[in-house]
């Protein structure tokens, strides 16, 4: 069932790239993980406004492009948990759940659904 809107996405990932870059300091992550964090706010930032859809800015990229990005992203950030972050417990954590909520996002996401002709 696809239960959120691209509206509704759009302020998903705006506050998604405020949580990523404050994460640092909330979660005490270690120089590689903040690095990593700060890179990847920053990344999702400007796939979000440079998507076309409600939270876009330049509308350049497709939505269901954003959506394949995200996916992998998501995939990417479990892996790096379990292996490049393993041992360091709150590293790993952090990416596990962080990929596993961009995961349930873009599971739960109607990429689909047309904006409205204005």
């Amino acid at each position: 069932m696809k239960i959120i809107t691209p509206k509704i996405h759009a302020i998903i990932d705006f506050l998604l790239v405020m949580l990523i870059l404050i994460s640092p300091r909330i979660f005490t992550l270690s120089e590689t993980a903040s690095t990593l964090c700060y890179v990847l706010g920053i990344a999702h930032f400007l796939l979000t406004i440079f998507t076309d859809f409600s939270g876009g800015i330049f509308k350049v990229l497709h939505l269901k492009f954003h959506g394949l990005v995200e996916f992998l992203i998501s995939i990417i950030l479990i892996v790096l948990a379990f292996t490049y972050f393993k041992g360091e417990l709150i590293d790993e954590m952090y990416f596990a759940c962080l990929g596993l909520l961009i995961l349930i996002v873009f599971t739960l996401t109607d990429y689909k659904k047309a904006l409205p002709i204005i």
